[in-house]
């Protein structure tokens, strides 16, 4: 998790920072960052483990690199959308400020560039951390037909008690993984949230954190800090000095060495990506052969299974978040106590809970089916609640004072003032969750427990069995299917839905 976290980290910047600071870059570059975030990952997992085990040493060194890539690529790519937008967003008076102190631009990485990222690098951090979760449990637990690989950690330990009927050590396990959860959220990410807001330039309606009873976490950040107080001391009386100088970065970054760094990076990338064409190009031709029309109808049948399962889940996540939304919205009170928990629930990945939800729901009538869709709706619905809540939150207050002078109410108000609101907000939640959904396809669809395959008809389990059957055709058809799918509806439905209502809806100041 840390590993792919940082690599996240140092491709993103890299990534975000050549496409925000060059016109001609960002054309290209841009569309390649949409496509790759519109690709549902996991559906690309078992084609990763084949790739990883065919040029490890080992196979588990292989499945450990391939964990390492699938929770890297649920990270990357927000990561390296905020660093972009952060810095295509600086004021342009500041930018021109350092171009005129600063012609040859030998602070601008490390006084402009790096500060502008941190408010929108930790938050999106902190919603990529909480997505690493679900894909480091779907790795370590990962099984492709006979083949099963169980990578060490709490995913595997939850797997291995299910698959044993202990259902004492289950509950275990997805109670320490809760525990680490809760420790991370409060203890390391909440004050780093805290630490990056003096970096911003202002705070939007709605941003304000609400003061809560984090006393624990002061306790134990002072408690930290003087741990480390005591080691300096005890250096300083040595006199052991720090043998580093990082006055070498400075140095380094300098005009001419900085812009041939910015090109041999681009260069890298651009050969990277020139070597990935070249290879599924030459791929191309014997892969036409292989495939089979019949695979083409079997995959677009799955697909519909498939869609119909994340529609029933959005209908049901919709019906309860918008409306605890507007509770929390119009009940600041209630929302301060219930806020800190509905932040935490959703880093705990639900597919920890899959053995034990199948091993409630499978002798019940069309208990896959309910199994796949609470997988499905833990995917989706914590995206729908956060985004519409945070779109609520936005309503000037002078707007809410006016609506209750005159005593609109009830459905009056909901119709005139709340649903306009949260309608962009709703919009962005419904992509990211129906995006999350496809993900959870993979897992929900079809998984290995006590050496007994458990399978619903759709396109996750159809990923899942022509691997397992060694069908590439069936593969291959099945995964451009899901991507084609995805992709279309991202472009030619979400995005021109999202310009109408974004345009129409849009809160003026």
């Amino acid at each position: 998790m840390v590993s792919a976290y940082l690599l996240s980290l140092l491709f993103s910047f890299i990534y975000g920072f050549l496409a925000a600071t060059s016109k001609r870059r960002e054309a290209i570059m841009l569309p390649i960052l949409d496509i790759l975030q519109s690709i549902p990952i996991l559906g690309f997992f078992p084609a990763a483990i084949y790739f990883f085990v065919s040029i490890s040493p080992t196979k588990m060194l292989g499945a450990e690199f391939a964990a390492i890539f699938l929770i890297f690529t649920s990270q990357a790519w927000n990561i390296a959308f905020s660093v972009y937008e952060s810095i295509s967003m600086i004021p342009k008076d500041i930018e021109e400020a350092y171009n005129l102190f600063d012609p040859e631009g030998n602070l601008k990485l490390f006084r402009l560039y790096i500060p502008a990222t941190i408010p929108k690098l930790v938050y999106n951090s902190i919603l990529s951390w909480t997505n690493g979760w679900f894909f480091l449990v779907a790795s370590e637990i990962f099984a492709i037909g006979s083949e099963s690989y169980r990578l060490p950690g709490i995913g595997s330990f939850i797997l291995e008690a299910a698959s044993q009927n202990k259902i004492s050590l289950m509950f275990l396990g997805v109670l320490v993984l809760a525990v680490i959860i809760v420790f991370l959220d409060l203890f390391i990410w909440k004050p780093i949230s805290q630490w990056s807001r003096k970096y911003t330039y202002s705070v939007s309606p709605g941003e304000e954190e609400t003061k809560e009873a984090w006393d624990v976490v002061i306790i134990f950040w002072e408690a930290v800090g003087n741990f480390f107080k005591y080691i300096f001391r005890f250096i300083k009386k040595i006199n052991l000095r720090p043998a580093l100088n990082f006055n070498f970065l400075k140095r380094f970054w300098r005009g001419k060495i900085a812009n041939i760094f910015r090109k041999a990076v681009l260069v890298i990338l651009l050969g990277l990506v020139g070597y990935l064409s070249f290879i599924v190009l030459k791929a191309i031709p014997s892969i036409v052969i292989q495939l089979k029309f019949g695979d083409f109808l079997v995959s677009i049948k799955a697909l519909l299974y498939s869609f119909l399962r994340i529609l029933v889940s959005y209908i049901i996540a919709f019906s309860w978040t918008f409306p605890f939304a507007i509770f929390l919205f119009r009940n600041p009170k209630a929302a301060r106590f219930i806020s800190p928990v509905i932040q935490i629930l959703p880093s705990i990945p639900a597919i920890a809970f899959f053995p034990l939800i199948l091993y409630f729901l499978l002798p019940f009538k069309g208990g896959l089916n309910i199994t796949a869709i609470i997988i499905i709706l833990s995917g989706m619905q914590w995206y729908l609640l956060f985004t519409v809540y945070g779109g609520l939150k936005t309503i000037p207050d002078d707007l809410q004072e006016f609506t209750d002078s005159f005593g609109v109410r009830g459905i009056t108000r909901l119709k005139r003032l709340l649903l306009p609101a949260a309608l962009p907000s709703i919009m962005t939640g419904t992509i990211t969750a129906v995006g999350g959904a496809w993900n959870a396809l993979v897992v929900a669809e079809y998984t290995t427990l006590n050496n007994k395959v458990y399978s619903v008809t759709g396109i996750g389990s159809v990923l899942n069995s022509s691997i397992a059957s060694n069908n590439q055709s069936l593969f291959i058809i099945s995964l451009f299917v899901m991507v084609a799918t995805v992709f279309s509806m991202n472009h030619f439905v979400y995005r021109p839905l999202y310009d109408k209502i974004i345009n129409r809806y849009r809160m003026e100041s």
